[in-house]
């Protein structure tokens, strides 16, 4: 942070603005620093860099003698995202189809009746400081809520939706919901 400001800073010390501009805006782009610029001529800079900058008037803010920079480096916000994204694709580029996003698959189980489970949080985690009575109650599964199932339908496709027979399936006692009228196999 303190860099940019000196890249700035030093670049406001030279005569020709307009030349400043054509050079720095690409470095600032490439380098996708966007999101601090906005920052950075802050209130907390101190005093003795400002005194030291040429201007044409006494009365010349640090804002008005900048005014040709703004334009080039805040406006474009084209910068690639750095954050983990787990969004589904609804159109894919290949086909137009839409696209199962394979951290759910990996993660999460869907039982016959349209619930998820998945295991406890840290169950992995942490076992020096872990009874073991709590590593055997973290080694079980949980279900997802109402909204997070939902969320989960959509992340995936029809193809993993629909109910999926394995061989020798130790989810298979929780496939049935006999409470849930759609998927009780006795007769209420």
């Amino acid at each position: 942070m303190l860099a940019i400001k000196n890249v700035i800073l030093t670049s406001l010390r030279l005569s020709s603005y307009l030349k400043t501009t054509n050079n720095l805006a690409p470095i600032f782009e490439k380098r996708c620093v966007s999101s601090i610029l906005p920052n950075l001529f802050s209130t907390s800079v101190p005093n003795s860099l400002f005194r030291q900058l040429p201007s044409n008037s006494t009365n010349t803010s640090i804002l008005s003698s900048v005014s040709s920079l703004v334009p080039s480096l805040f406006l474009k916000k084209s910068c690639l995202s750095l954050q983990q994204t787990r969004s589904v694709t609804k159109w894919s580029l290949n086909k137009g189809k839409r696209k199962t996003v394979k951290a759910v698959v990996a993660r999460f189980y869907r039982l016959g009746w349209g619930a998820w489970i998945r295991p406890m949080v840290g169950r992995n985690k942490r076992h020096w400081s872990k009874t073991g009575k709590r590593k055997i109650r973290s080694e079980k599964h949980v279900f997802c809520n109402s909204t997070q199932s939902t969320l989960l339908d959509k992340m995936v496709t029809k193809y993993w939706r629909k109910r999926r027979f394995y061989v020798d399936d130790m989810y298979e006692p929780y496939h049935q919901r006999e409470e849930y009228r759609f998927t009780a196999v006795k007769p209420h």
